[in-house]
């Protein structure tokens, strides 16, 4: 449910933001050269008005209509709205590429796209998005977990930054710049990573399972950096992206990485705890409300229990 009231808030805005921008156009024809996808020209740009406000901006208001009502059928409509920003956003793109023109409004659909898609799924797979692992050796676990670690990084962290750093010249985006600015960014980069890699081996060894949540940890994890904080391996993404933003003076990066940690926040946050809530029960309770997601701990919180609490001193990872 708090999943579905956020995607209601979100397509409702993006519904509303359709319309107030055509009108931004329609009135202020001076707006529309920082849009135009052709230079000396407007017309594949306001060719754009029926499709845009028929499919992506009622569309949108629909979709948060179903959503805030929890209507069956807010999946359907989630994803209709999704194919058509996804669609306009690649055909933007392609347009700008051949033009280079109009890169600014792909700044502007891309993250719509990303939004609306990320949204459909919450909405859509609530009750299938987390399965445990199965049953395999220690050493299985953890090289699944760093496997995906290496993937994931290089796609969030070095690819999709490049490519945003592209469109960030093209647009004209000056980028940050001071003395010692790149060995401040690495030593960061460094020193939250070490956090990610920290948490990721201890959710392996002691939760028996990957930070992947087809793949998720068997067990509950309240040892190591999970002592001080919720979700220490978001803590550290979210670092990361900001260190690659600043080792590359990049504005729009450093929105990515925060936009990334919006969608952590807004979406798989609540599903990822109903989840933990449902298989933990008062163990994962207790924990929530000692330890909170992004602020950490002074002090570790110790659990005294049994081996089922997966306390630090009890668990069979020993004392961290």
């Amino acid at each position: 449910m708090k999943v579905t009231r956020s995607a209601a808030v979100y397509f409702a805005i993006q519904g509303a933001g359709v319309f107030a921008w055509w009108g931004t156009l329609y009135l202020y024809p001076s707006t529309r050269k920082y849009f135009a996808l052709e230079q000396h020209s407007e017309t594949s740009l306001l060719a754009f008005w029926m499709a845009d406000m028929a499919f992506i901006g009622v569309g949108s208001l629909a979709a948060a209509w179903l959503c805030a009502t929890d209507n069956e059928f807010n999946n359907i409509a989630s994803w209709f709205v999704t194919g058509c920003v996804s669609y306009a956003a690649v055909y933007t793109f392609a347009f700008a590429l051949m033009t280079d023109n109009g890169w600014l409004g792909v700044v502007m659909m891309f993250p719509a796209m990303i939004w609306s898609g990320v949204f459909s799924v919450g909405i859509s797979f609530t009750k299938t998005m987390f399965r445990p692992a199965d049953d395999s050796s220690a050493k299985w676990i953890i090289f699944k977990t760093f496997a995906q670690i290496v993937i994931v990084w290089s796609m969030i962290l070095a690819v999709f930054p490049y490519l945003i750093t592209i469109v960030e010249d093209k647009i004209g985006i000056p980028r940050l710049a001071f003395p010692f600015q790149k060995p401040l960014a690495i030593l960061l980069f460094v020193l939250i990573s070490s956090l990610g890699v920290y948490s990721a081996y201890v959710m392996s060894r002691i939760g028996k399972g990957t930070p992947l949540p087809l793949d998720h940890a068997k067990n509950l994890v309240i040892a190591g950096p999970y002592r001080y904080v919720r979700n220490p391996m978001a803590v550290s993404g979210i670092g990361q992206g900001l260190a690659v933003a600043l080792f590359l003076g990049s504005p729009l990066v450093a929105l990515y990485a925060l936009m990334g940690s919006a969608i952590w926040q807004l979406i798989f946050r609540p599903l990822e705890e109903d989840d933990l809530a449902a298989r933990f029960g008062k163990s994962f309770e207790e924990y929530r409300g000692k330890v909170k997601c992004w602020i950490p701990r002074v002090r570790p919180y110790q659990i005294e229990g049994t081996l089922a609490s997966l306390n630090s001193t009890d668990s069979p990872f020993g004392r961290m």
